[in-house]
């Protein structure tokens, strides 16, 4: 599948290493932020031990995290 995947971002002119790996990340960044998918069943569907290995994966932020106490009422 990465080779697919290599293959077509070639065809369609995109600069950069894609690959298989970058179509699930992706897939969970959009889960998380377009779906308001809970981080746990992302943690589930990554197969990660822990919720901090599923943070650091899809790159959420310490200052991210914070943000969210500022929104408390």
């Amino acid at each position: 599948m990465s080779t697919q995947v290599k293959t077509w971002g070639q065809s369609v002119g995109l600069k950069g290493n894609y690959g298989s790996h970058t179509l699930r990340k992706t897939w969970g960044y959009w889960q998380r932020l377009e779906r308001g998918t809970a981080i746990p069943l992302l943690m589930e569907a990554f197969g990660h031990a822990t919720q901090q290995q599923t943070l650091a994966y899809l790159g959420i932020q310490s200052n991210e995290i914070a943000t969210i106490y500022e929104l408390e009422l």
